[in-house]
């Protein structure tokens, strides 16, 4: 008679009643249709440079507008470039000689009347040449980041990534059909980025209001704020004093 294999733990991992209730709670299934994507444009889309420090909030409306139309999206991936070690005795192992991401993804927009989605990334994509010289434009001035947040049943976000140095490298055509009544326009933009990082829960951001060119924008005229009215009160002193 064959003995029986002994194991510190003799029971099963899971049991059924715990497998069900994991179901059931937070951590459970991952739901492919629960999902948002924030798109942060460029600091100069639409052209020229920013002379109002509050003039973004008009091109970060446009982008919150353009994101919240987002039919779908892939979560790129990662790969580990490896090469084979055999400067060892006995079997070779791979060892880790750099990493490599995902080329492109896919996002499909849902269209608005005006493809004002389509008008959106066009301008972005306007920023890396210029349609009269053809010269390429500054590479800092048309990356951006793209985040991408699956979400629970209760609209919390669970995980992120945040797409580094990312813009609109394709526009796909769209088709426009006589016999297509009860269908929507899609517009479907391919983005290249360079790589891509985990996010934290309390990453947020809309909250960023202004970009690192205006928020010196707003230092410097708060230095100059300051000296008019140390002026002020200089003036005031030597008058009175």
């Amino acid at each position: 008679m064959a003995s029986l294999a002994k194991f510190l733990e003799a029971g099963a991992f899971g049991v059924l009643n715990d497998i069900l209730s994991t179901f059931h709670s937070d951590e459970g299934y991952a739901l492919p249709n629960r999902f948002e994507v924030l798109i942060l444009s460029p600091p100069k889309r639409g052209g020229g440079i920013t002379t109002n420090a509050y003039a973004g909030s008009e091109r970060n409306s446009d982008a919150r507008a353009v994101s919240l139309r987002c039919e779908s999206v892939n979560l790129p991936g990662r790969n580990l470039n490896s090469l084979t070690d055999t400067n060892i005795y006995g079997p070779t192992r791979e060892i880790v000689d750099g990493v490599t991401y995902a080329e492109d993804i896919a996002m499909t927009f849902q269209a608005s009347s005006g493809l004002n989605e389509r008008v959106f990334f066009e301008e972005w994509q306007k920023q890396a040449f210029n349609e009269n010289t053809w010269n390429v434009g500054y590479y800092n001035d048309y990356v951006s980041e793209v985040h991408i947040y699956l979400l629970d049943r209760k609209d919390q976000r669970r995980y992120g990534i945040k797409l580094m140095e990312a813009f609109p490298k394709t526009i796909e055509g769209t088709e426009l059909n006589q016999a297509s009544n009860n269908e929507i326009i899609k517009t479907t933009v391919s983005f290249s980025f360079r790589y891509w990082l985990s996010l934290p829960d309390d990453e947020n951001p809309v909250k960023r209001v202004f970009t690192k060119a205006q928020e010196n924008e707003l230092k410097r005229t708060n230095e100059e704020n300051k000296l008019k009215v140390k002026d002020i009160f200089s003036s005031f002193d030597q008058q009175f004093l």
